[in-house]
């Protein structure tokens, strides 16, 4: 049996970690995954390595089933053969800074036009519009501003962040999950969509049913938390749940 994603190319030119987690999940599912690189290659290649002059194991843990190629998208031999496998793919994913495939000359727009059936899928870490819209993001940025730093901790202590990444990988399965949907709606429409996630709006996603304790503090303690956490934790409560 093939595997589901068998036949579709995609040209991933993320790079950390929402992204090429997204990417390594379709390419899992059986998605051929080219990784375009600029000539210094992701920088995650050489963060947190314990090898000397080895890829770290940060970079092959998110990369490790994906085919690679390098690129200068500042020459025009770079442009003209990222215009070959833009028009040769099915999936073109990006986590640049705001506006900068733009400066490369490769917007949406002029995308849908080389290749019509192409879903341009994107991470941001405010989405395209919004007062933070020009603003970049990472994984404690994310925490912070989707609301997750503010449910983690203790209330005699500052806001802490997670453990689990869920800003950058968190992200980047909301990424998957959208880039899924448009390839469904291409077998159908014969057309490729445009996909963008906000890093702040998946880490709030994820925080969501925390946030239902906000809603009910407007109605008292929240009794059905008390005896437990009392129990476990003394008459010390969770963050942002003053009076439980």
């Amino acid at each position: 049996m093939s595997k589901a994603l068998a036949g579709v190319r995609i040209l991933d030119m993320t790079h950390v970690q929402a992204g090429p987690a997204a990417s390594q999940i379709l390419a899992w599912m059986g998605a051929d995954v080219i990784k375009l690189e600029p000539p210094t290659g992701d920088i995650t290649r050489s963060q947190l390595r314990d090898i000397p002059d080895v890829d770290s194991l940060y970079f092959t843990m998110l990369n490790c089933n994906k085919r690679s190629i390098t690129v200068n998208m500042k020459s025009e031999e770079g442009k003209a053969t990222f215009i070959e496998l833009l028009k040769a793919s099915d999936i073109l994913m990006e986590n640049f800074g705001p506006g900068v495939l733009d400066r490369f000359g490769f917007s949406w727009e002029e995308v849908h036009k080389l290749n019509p059936r192409l879903i341009m899928a994107s991470v941001k870490g405010f989405g395209s519009s919004g007062p933070y819209a020009d603003f970049k993001a990472y994984e404690n940025v994310a925490q912070a501003m989707g609301g997750a730093m503010a449910t983690t901790g203790f209330n005699d202590g500052p806001p802490s962040v997670t453990g689990a990444q869920i800003g950058d990988t968190g992200t980047g399965m909301h990424f998957t999950i959208g880039i899924l949907g448009a390839l469904y709606h291409r077998t159908h429409s014969g057309e490729g969509q445009y996909v963008e996630v906000a890093m702040q709006d998946a880490v709030f996603n994820l925080c969501r049913v925390k946030m239902r304790d906000h809603q009910r503090l407007q109605h008292g303690p929240l009794i059905e938390l008390r005896a437990a956490r009392r129990q476990r934790f003394g008459w010390r409560s969770a963050r942002q749940c003053p009076e439980v």
